[in-house]
């Protein structure tokens, strides 16, 4: 039975949120929780029962990331993939697998400026799509499952807007914690500092046509305004977390957020080398190869190789258009178009981040540059033992850091084709793939900070050597030194060991300095 728990677990793992440098690390720790929970299903001979806290509603921002209001084929393509990773737990373990996604909409949705009413049409819509696409191994929960409150029967959209504000009073109220020290939390807790983050990131793009700059509102405001709104998400996501947990006490638990792993498995819900792994911050682009891709709806937009897809009277998807078929025929049509993809991915891709894998900003500009230059040695100013370095890093990222969501090695550059940035071309250039990467992470820093660290030391020690007249020099003591330079050069005399620092004690901080003051006169300031 412990095989068989292992197996799907080895499963669902491959649709986990697998593009960091610790993912196997991560699904090591969880392991053993994860096992005895599935576990206790096979031993039932009932489906494997998983839980999903997800797709609350679109996007805020209409501007730059989404459609509209309602799912497409972004949300399309999730539910997809986790009714897929259903039916593979099926094929080998015939009870099956049932996912039950619960929407968090209403728990966040008025801090953002959604309305309940948006908030409704977007998961009706979801819940009649998964219907239509027959995803019949997914579920959703309903208010009534994670609250104890009269409710009717049945809920249409104007009662369900009636009983939210009744909603939030509830579950706050219940599992809520009035002492709950949410910046503690966030020093403290992995997980809770890793999501913070996640919101931070996600707020500060989502939110900034909702309340933007001017009247009043400067920058350093905004920032300041959306931290503590990250704050506030948290405080009710402890909340919601108590419901979840009381409602659906012998589930698997998946998230959609970036984790240590020890409790949940963080899932990818969008199987796309670039960009989102959740559908409501994204649109989804479809190339000629049958790839797809993930990014805003505004850096689609500004791609003239794509074009906008409508179903059912809205826009739902980009789809790359065809090269000219007079153009081309045959196999040589098929390269041509697969080229163009090529080209199109590696124009949208960027690095991985944390909580969402997010990448939001070409690296167009660094790669036109490496079109015109040729990388060499000899433009480097690395020494050769550095270039050597750095090209074992790259290699190392390009073949362990970075993996797709099958496990397998990716390109920190997703795949791209110029060989300066191949650390297995014969013509990788250290100073280019250096230069890049440091393109890309100086863009954002609050999407890639800088990593900085302090220094403590116990019981260091420093000395060095010198003559018994070694003092500040001055006309009258002059010949004191010109006396232990010729014994010196005779060598009769021998250096004496000045210690400097005994058993010295301390703790330097990121950005600070430490001066060490000896006695005038004895040159031992450090």
């Amino acid at each position: 039975m412990m095989e068989t728990s292992s197996t799907i677990l080895d499963i669902i793992f491959q649709y986990a949120l697998n593009k960091f440098d610790d993912t196997t690390e991560q699904h090591a720790t969880g392991r053993p929780k994860f096992l005895s929970v599935i576990n206790q299903f096979i031993v039932a001979g009932t489906q494997v029962e998983m839980c999903l806290p997800a797709f609350p509603f679109k996007s805020a921002n209409k501007v730059e990331k989404v459609f509209g209001i309602l799912p497409d084929k972004a949300e399309e393509l999730a539910l997809e993939r986790l009714n897929h990773m259903c039916i593979r737990i099926r094929d080998m373990y015939p009870p099956g697998a049932k996912l039950t996604i619960i929407s968090d909409g209403l728990v966040y949705n008025d801090l953002l400026g959604i309305p309940d009413r948006d908030t409704w049409a977007y998961g009706e819509a979801l819940r009649t799509m998964a219907v239509q696409k027959g995803f019949s191994h997914v579920d959703f929960s309903r208010l009534k499952d994670l609250v104890d409150f009269p409710l009717p029967a049945k809920l249409d959209e104007i009662t369900y807007i009636a009983n939210a504000t009744n909603f939030r009073r509830f579950l706050f109220n219940k599992f809520g914690k009035d002492d709950l020290d949410i910046d503690h939390e966030i020093a403290t807790n992995p997980d809770t500092k890793m999501t913070y983050l996640g919101y931070r990131r996600f707020l500060e793009s989502d939110l900034r046509y909702i309340f933007p700059l001017g009247a009043g509102r400067s920058n350093h405001q905004y920032k300041k305004d959306v931290r503590y709104l990250a704050k506030q998400m948290l405080i009710r996501g402890h909340a919601f977390a108590g419901a979840v947990k009381s409602a659906f006490p012998n589930h698997l638990r998946l998230s959609i957020h970036q984790s240590t792993g020890e409790h949940k498995v963080s899932m990818s819900l969008l199987h796309t080398k670039t960009g989102f792994t959740t559908p409501w911050h994204c649109s989804v682009a479809l190339l000629t190869d049958g790839e797809w891709i993930s990014a805003t709806m505004a850096e689609f937009k500004k791609n003239p190789m794509l074009e906008i897809v409508h179903e059912g009277g809205r826009p739902s998807f980009f789809r790359e258009k065809a090269r000219d078929m007079h153009e081309l025929s045959g196999d040589d049509n098929v390269q041509g178009n697969q080229a163009a993809s090529a080209r199109l991915n590696e124009s949208l891709a960027g690095p991985l981040s944390d909580t969402e894998a997010v990448i939001e900003k070409p690296v167009n500009s660094e790669e036109e540059k490496l079109q015109n230059e040729e990388y060499t040695p000899a433009n480097s100013c690395l020494e050769e033992s550095e270039e050597e370095t750095i090209t074992k890093l790259a290699k190392k990222l390009s073949y362990h850091g970075v993996k797709d969501e099958n496990g397998e090695p990716i390109n920190p550059f997703f795949e791209s084709e110029h060989p300066s940035l191949n650390p297995n071309s014969g013509k990788f250039s250290p100073k280019a793939w250096l230069t890049t990467l440091m393109s890309i992470t100086s863009r954002d820093t609050e999407r890639y900070p800088k990593r900085v660290v302090g220094v403590a030391y116990k019981n260091l020690s420093a000395y060095g050597y010198g003559e018994p007249t070694d003092y500040q020099r001055t006309l009258g003591n002059y010949f004191f030194t010109v006396f232990a330079l010729a014994k010196r050069l005779i060598r009769k005399w021998k250096k004496t060991r000045i210690q400097i620092l005994k058993a010295f004690d301390g703790l330097v901080k990121s950005g600070e300095m430490i001066v060490v003051l000896g006695r005038p006169g004895r040159q031992v300031t450090l």
